[in-house]
């Protein structure tokens, strides 16, 4: 019999059919006719057969014509990157190589157009759409609250099915209506991950891409998970795909699955997919799920149990997630790490050919950077090696943040000297930049406009969809979230952060605006050359500026939805997003992969070097984005940075104007947190040792001389810390102080000169260091003269003299209201 299946096969393909391929498609002709019978009981077992047969001869035909499609896919990508590299990175093809997975700053034609752009872009365009599309029907406190979630999840449910009308008579409107909006966007992914080389179908009832706690599925253990599962999971549609007639077996499965993490990669039918190759991207998103739930109330309850809980961070996480795959198929195709191997390959033969070997040994020697490129643009960075360890170092990093960023926007003063720095960059003047950054903190953001102009621009608030402002951390925060979203708000970081945001973005869509009556020839040097960073030549900037504009409050606007040519759209869309982090510097994802080298949270290297890194975030971006800027960004075609500066082409003045600005804002840092500490301010004076220990303080708070600054002047941290969280974390400075208190209470004790005060004193300056909330910039202040410096001075008498006396004799200050004076 299985002799003439064979026969039969060969004759209907006209070819020879191996035995390994029949087995295959008569599996997947078996799992069809086992979920059309449980579908349909009405019909007969042939009746069954042939309907099987049927959509699996479709499926073969679709299959046939996704392989086609994305062999040529490849093959474009293949060619046009390869001769992009050579065009552009002639001499350095290695480094052409990692312009492709995260930009550089060489000042070349399409250098900036990497994966990590694309993939930013995308994510600020589709989650920006997401929250205004929420504002503009009045849903984003109700979906944020979570108070309407199990009404959504069964507005999600009924969209698609015949019965729709039905189920969702008697929801409310509102739920119906976020339903639609997430509908919208999670189909706007669908679609834009088919386009570029994936094949994901379109499935009545999809609410969300499903989450698993693995640490809630481990706690509640096997049988509690099991019974929830029977009770929630369409286990006869999960036995009739996979063939698993033992239920148990099929649910050990899954739940070894998520109990050990490994749900961080797909739970899919891998058999009946028609791509092809190790790491296809194409193949993982086209992938379906073994996870079936029998309704959305069964969803729902299985994900308040098990899950994200939260409806909103679901959403919110799987949009994410596919704006990331996205970008790489639409920069490397349908099989990202085979692309950029085959492509580094073509360079190396082509090198060997023309006996160019150490243009190889480029190659070779930049393997390793590369593959840690590939890991942040690709996720790998983010799939925790132990779930528990990723959380609870979160969780630490968390407390840190809480702990110790109340002032932080006094740090942050810096930020309008980095935006005129850009401005300056782009052809404009550095005062025209600063000017406009101020400006831009008094903007009202909220008319519906402007709202309507900033998601046309694709700018995205973190703070819109519940995330935290920027804070040198990496990862989820694990149970601290929330209080990191309402930190950021008092601490007015997040109010900072998207003011300066949204004047950016508005600002070089204005002056585009402005250029618009030029042609290509008329542009500024410097305009020309930061638009060719985004592959933006003569041609695209002719269908740009002839686009209709936007008017707001008067003035006019070039936004990507207002061009016709999407690919044009595209790359305006990209310019306009990557320049924002210059002119509101923030990491990104290849400041990420340089100072974590690579390491995956819940490992011990992953969360020493979390650790090692926190709050040096702002450190990392300001050299690899602004100092690489002005080295490598205006043309110089060499590796020496101090070569670079005698270049001539304006590398010198950038980087004295730079630093000088940083200073200056970095003094004006120094001096609000002296007055935020009731001190006087440092004023220099005629004591050089003195003057030269204010200004690299003020090098280091402007960020001009980095961790550098850091080392020369130890209290001169961003955020405030000393010389031992500069180098080794807030953690380990935090660990240093108790291990201190420690040791101090030992000797004084063994001495014979252990005073209760003087411990109990010290315990309260550390324990108040490490309490959250307690370092807000406007109330730290208040609090000590209320209440802090009587509770030290009754633990320890004479502890704010001896203060008082250390401030004037180290720093040569002065309290503006001594504390001693207030206890009296």
């Amino acid at each position: 019999m299985r002799n003439v299946c064979i026969e039969a096969l060969n004759a209907g393909a006209g070819r020879e059919v191996g035995y390994d391929e029949a087995d295959a498609l008569f599996s997947k002709l078996q799992a069809h006719e086992r979920m059309i019978a449980s579908q349909r009981p009405d019909l007969s077992p042939r009746d069954v057969s042939v309907m099987a047969a049927q959509r699996v001869g479709e499926e073969l035909k679709q299959a046939a014509f996704i392989q086609r499609r994305n062999a040529l896919i490849n093959a474009t990508i293949r060619a046009e990157r390869v001769q992009w590299v050579k065009n552009q990175f002639g001499a350095r093809p290695a480094e052409g190589l990692e312009a492709l997975l995260v930009g550089v700053n060489r000042a070349k034609q399409g250098a900036r157009n990497s994966v990590m752009a694309v993939q930013k872009t995308l994510r600020d365009k589709v989650l920006g759409g997401f929250v205004h599309d929420l504002e503009k029907i009045g849903a984003t406190k109700v979906l944020a609250s979570g108070t309407m979630d199990r009404d959504v999840a069964r507005a999600l449910w009924a969209i698609g099915r015949d019965n729709e009308a039905e189920l969702t008579k008697g929801l409310a409107p509102l739920a119906t209506d976020i339903a639609k909006v997430i509908n919208k966007w999670q189909e706007w992914t669908r679609n834009a991950a088919n386009e570029a080389g994936a094949w994901v179908g379109k499935e009545a009832g999809y609410i969300v891409r499903q989450s698993h706690d693995m640490l809630r599925v481990r706690d509640a253990g096997f049988e509690t998970w099991r019974d929830t599962a029977m009770r929630t999971f369409d286990l006869p549609r999960m036995v009739a795909e996979t063939g698993e007639q033992n239920v148990d077996k099929l649910l050990r499965g899954i739940y070894d699955n998520v109990a050990s993490g490994d749900h961080m990669k797909a739970i899919s039918r891998i058999e009946e997919q028609p791509f092809k190759g190790p790491g296809n991207l194409a193949k993982k998103l086209s992938q379906s799920r073994v996870v079936h739930f029998k309704d959305a109330d069964s969803w729902f309850d299985y994900n308040q149990q098990f899950g994200a809980r939260n409806l909103r961070e679901a959403v919110a996480a799987g949009l994410d997630r596919g704006t990331q795959q996205i970008g790489l198929l639409r920069q490397l195709g349908p099989n990202p790490k085979a692309m950029m191997e085959s492509i580094a390959q073509q360079l190396v033969a082509d090198a060997k050919d023309a006996g160019e070997f150490s243009k190889i040994d480029g190659i070779k020697g930049a393997q390793g950077k590369l593959e840690t490129y590939m890991k942040a643009v690709d996720g790998t960075m983010n799939i925790p090696g132990s779930a528990l360890w990723a959380r609870r170092g979160a969780n630490i990093r968390a407390w840190q943040s809480l702990a110790k960023l109340g002032g932080m926007i006094m740090s942050q003063f810096n930020d309008i000297a980095a935006y005129g720095s850009e401005a300056k960059y782009q052809g404009r003047s550095f005062l025209q930049g600063m000017g406009e950054s101020v400006a831009g903190m008094g903007a009202n953001l909220k008319t519906e406009e402007r709202r309507d102009l900033l998601a046309s621009l694709g700018v995205f608030f973190e703070s819109s969809i519940g995330e935290i402002a920027r804070t040198g951390s990496f990862e989820d925060a694990g149970s601290l979230t929330r209080a990191q979203r309402v930190f950021f708000r008092l601490n007015l970081g997040q109010w900072w952060t998207e003011k300066m945001r949204a004047a950016a973005a508005m600002g070089m869509s204005h002056h585009m605006a402005l250029q618009a009556g030029k042609a290509w020839e008329a542009l500024e040097p410097e305009y020309q050359r930061v638009l060719s960073l985004y592959g933006i030549d003569s041609a695209k900037w002719d269908v740009a500026r002839s686009s209709a504009k936007m008017q707001v409050d008067g003035r006019a606007y070039i936004a990507p939805d207002t061009i016709s040519d999407p690919k044009v759209a595209d790359a305006i869309q990209t310019y306009l997003n990557d320049r924002t982090g210059f002119f509101q510097l923030e990491p990104d994802a290849k400041t990420r992969a340089i100072m974590l080298q690579g390491t995956q949270p819940g490992t011990f290297l992953g969360e020493f070097m979390r650790f090692l890194t926190q709050f040096k975030s702002f450190t990392g971006a300001y050299l690899q984005k602004i100092f690489g800027r002005e080295i490598y960004g205006r043309g110089y075609e060499g590796t020496n940075p101090l070569a670079a500066l005698a270049h001539g082409n304006g590398e010198a003045m950038g980087i004295v104007n730079l630093v000088l600005w940083s200073t200056l804002f970095g003094y004006g840092s120094m001096v609000a947190k002296d007055a935020m500490k009731g001190r006087t301010p440092r004023v220099p004076g005629n004591d050089p040792s003195e003057d030269s220990k204010i200004f690299v303080a003020a090098l280091a708070q402007g960020g001009g001389m980095g961790l550098m600054g850091d080392f020369l002047f130890g209290d001169a941290n961003r955020f405030g810390g000393g010389m031992l969280s500069s180098l080794a974390g807030p953690t380990a400075g935090a660990a240093n102080d108790i291990v201190n208190l420690y040791t101090s209470m030992r000797d004084d004790a063994l001495a014979g000169n252990l005073r209760a005060g003087k411990v109990g004193a010290d315990a309260l300056r550390v324990a108040l260091n490490n309490t959250p909330f307690v370092n807000l910039f406007y109330t730290r202040i208040a609090l000590d003269y209320l209440l802090f410096y009587r509770m030290q001075e009754m633990m320890n008498p004479g502890y704010l003299s001896r203060m008082e006396q250390k401030v004037r004799t180290q720093n040569s200050q002065e309290f503006l209201l001594p504390p001693s004076s207030v206890i009296r």
